[in-house]
């Protein structure tokens, strides 16, 4: 029995998900960058520095920092998940392989599985540097235009003291832990999705396997129908509970209804 190219099938899918959510993380992240582009106008117009044809300069290089950190950021997560896509893949066509020999053989087959690891403290010093090199970076170059727009040292002295306040802050921290806490439930998203597929596609050599020495014809949209099966199933269910739900706000209307004119009545 060959393969039926499950092993592309499988390689093809991973990196569908991958690829589902990368674009997930990111859109976190640019959430977590939007709590940082919030902190640093915040500075700034408690200072008096507000974005007018003055100030635009400021706030455009603030844009091109927050930018070069968001990057930063998301390619931190996109290694991460693609070393853990890589290795699944190798891990599931092993699977494949091994499942279909056993079936071949009428042997005991063992799904070989790998645990997700990452290291906290590497990871968050990670995080931590990128926030530390955007904080220094945005700090220097706002305080050198600061200066050439003739801004007093008073206020100059003052935005830097608010920057390294925020930045040895408890709420650095916290802002540190959220990116980081973020980058975990990603992983252990995508590792779960990968190894959902993985049971899955092993499932199928089962299937195909059964159907070949039946001399069947293996249906491979017999999952998708399924699938949809069960989506109307629950469609209809959340209808009647709806339905249901209308039903009563209507006794309850009726009743409060008959409850009013009766007092009117009185």
């Amino acid at each position: 029995m060959n393969l039926y190219n499950l092993d592309s099938k499988i390689t093809n899918k991973s990196y569908e998900i991958l690829n589902s959510h990368i674009e997930i993380q990111k859109e976190i992240d640019t959430i977590r960058v939007s709590e940082i582009r919030t902190r640093c106008r915040d500075i700034l117009q408690k200072n008096g520095i507000f974005e007018d044809r003055k100030n635009g300069v400021i706030y455009q290089l603030m844009e091109k920092e927050l930018a070069n950190l968001e990057r930063n950021i998301d390619y931190l997560n996109e290694y991460s998940f693609e070393e853990i896509t890589k290795n699944k893949i190798e891990l599931s066509i092993d699977n494949i392989t091994s499942k279909l020999e056993s079936l071949e053989s009428n042997s005991n087959f063992w799904f070989e599985d790998d645990v997700l690891e990452y290291n906290k403290s590497s990871s968050e010093n990670s995080i931590k540097n990128m926030l530390f090199t955007y904080f220094e970076s945005y700090k220097n170059n706002t305080v050198n235009l600061l200066l050439k727009s003739g801004y007093s040292q008073n206020t100059i002295d003052q935005i830097e003291d608010n920057i390294l306040e925020y930045v040895t802050s408890k709420s650095s921290d916290i802002l540190t832990e959220k990116i980081f806490q973020d980058r975990v439930k990603g992983l252990n998203s995508l590792y779960k999705s990968l190894n959902d597929l993985s049971v899955s596609v092993i499932n199928e050599v089962e299937a195909r396997f059964l159907c070949s020495v039946n001399g069947e014809e293996y249906d491979e949209l017999k999952e998708k129908r399924d699938i949809v099966r069960i989506k109307a199933k629950k469609l209809q269910e959340i209808r009647m509970q709806i339905a249901s739900l209308d039903i009563k706000s209507s006794e309850i209307t009726d009743g409060i209804q008959i409850s009013t004119n009766e007092r009117i009545l009185l």
